[in-house]
């Protein structure tokens, strides 16, 4: 047999190639111009690009008559004789298939790497030696016992694997289950609701005040509800055939986007973080029994990891929803107080800018964030007034204002 050479694709010199040249040139500019800590933070980027052409010209397969030998950027050769190779193993990851290489004792040799090309050269070597190719998630899926192939995953593929198991399981309980709705006809229902859902975030936007507040709110809720109407048989994403056919796939745009505006909303006052946490895990404690009943009203298998991402996401919607909630729920007459202003602040932290009023308040030099505007039009010494709220939840919160 001819000695074949298989390599990373041209891709990898590419992008090592603009990758290096562009972090280079961006660090030396930096430098010259007296940015050394920004020069310093490009370097890394510099070096992963060097990093990737020294890949594309070392990492390798070598396929022999009798072997495969292996060249690594930063390990010695490894030389796999086809004598060894009990299987390929095809262990699916994501949108992603990892293709492993297993020996007679389920034990991982090698790992191929994705930026490989002509890996057919590699696949028809292994066909040339009686050597089988399994694919992990078919057999999964098929209920077939695949226990002995564990050795051989990583930990992230184990947790992928459990995951394709147990939805397995579940699709195969559901489908000889009783099942309280028609697949079809709920699949077209949730994609309308979803829709509806946007849709009721862009109205809220336009409509303002506490309409917009009680509609991002009520958004947030319908998907919980959803979620448990159709649970266990609703799925974030399905990662098997049978959950594509049978499960049914949660509409998450419309709430994302209700989560995001009502975070808006909260940073717009002032707050005290203690209590709104406090109030926040009450009110993930509230949310949480009508899962709990839920789920323990369900004979169909689930995994503990999905009963605590359920009690993770109540969480996290209730932590949104607290201050707008408060906000609603506030309907004594706001009081207001006068401050001079004594010094001003800008903070910016990744893509958001805050920006701040100093003044002296009951005896104490206090920070108060306000709006860009409100920033702009006021001067050190100016006279601003807070607008003081408590809600019926017992919140406190507060806006300065002219």
């Amino acid at each position: 047999m001819e000695k074949k050479v298989i390599r990373s694709g041209i891709f990898v010199k590419v992008i090592g190639i603009i990758t290096t040249a562009i972090f280079s040139l961006v660090s030396f500019f930096l430098a010259i111009t007296g940015n050394i800590m920004a020069s310093i933070c490009f370097l890394p980027f510099a070096a992963l690009g060097i990093l990737l052409l020294l890949a594309y010209k070392k990492e390798m397969i070598l396929v022999e008559e009798d072997r495969l030998i292996f060249f690594h950027l930063f390990k010695q050769p490894k030389q796999v004789k086809y004598s060894d190779i009990r299987c390929l193993l095809l262990v699916p990851l994501g949108s992603r298939t990892q293709m492993v290489l297993v020996d007679w004792q389920y034990n991982r040799l090698v790992t191929l790497d994705y930026a490989l090309a002509d890996l057919e050269i590699l696949f028809e070597a292994l066909l040339e030696n009686d050597i089988p190719s399994v694919d992990l998630g078919e057999m999964t899926e098929k209920g077939e016992n695949v226990s002995q192939y564990i050795n051989a995953l990583n930990v992230m593929e184990k947790n992928h694997y459990r995951s394709i198991a147990d939805e397995t399981k579940t699709m195969e309980s559901l489908s000889e289950g009783y099942e309280p709705f028609h697949i079809a006809g709920a699949k077209k229902f949730l994609k309308a609701a979803g829709w509806i859902l946007i849709f009721l975030n862009a109205a809220a936007f336009l409509a303002g005040g506490k309409l917009m507040v009680a509609i991002f709110l009520f958004v947030l809720l319908a998907a919980y509800g959803i979620y448990l109407w159709y649970y266990p048989y609703i799925y974030i994403e399905t990662t098997t055939k049978k959950g594509e056919q049978n499960a049914l796939q949660m509409p998450v745009l419309g709430p994302v986007i209700a989560m995001l505006l009502c975070l808006s909303v909260s940073k717009s006052f002032d707050y005290d973080l203690g209590s709104l946490l406090r109030i926040t895990i009450y009110l993930t404690a509230l949310l949480s029994i009508p899962y709990i009943i839920r789920s323990a009203g369900t004979k169909v298998p689930q995994r503990l990891s999905r009963k605590l991402s359920v009690i993770l996401a109540v969480l996290v919607i209730s932590f949104t929803a607290t201050f707008p909630l408060n906000f609603l729920l506030t309907f004594d007459k706001s009081a207001h107080e006068a401050i001079s202003v004594t010094d001003k602040d800008i903070s910016t932290s990744g893509s958001t800018t805050d920006y701040y009023l100093y003044g002296n308040w009951h005896g104490e030099q206090t920070k108060f964030k306000t709006s860009r505007s409100v920033y702009n039009n006021t001067a050190i010494g100016d006279t601003r007034r807070i607008c003081l709220r408590k809600s019926a939840l017992g919140l406190k919160y507060h806006t300065i204002h002219q």
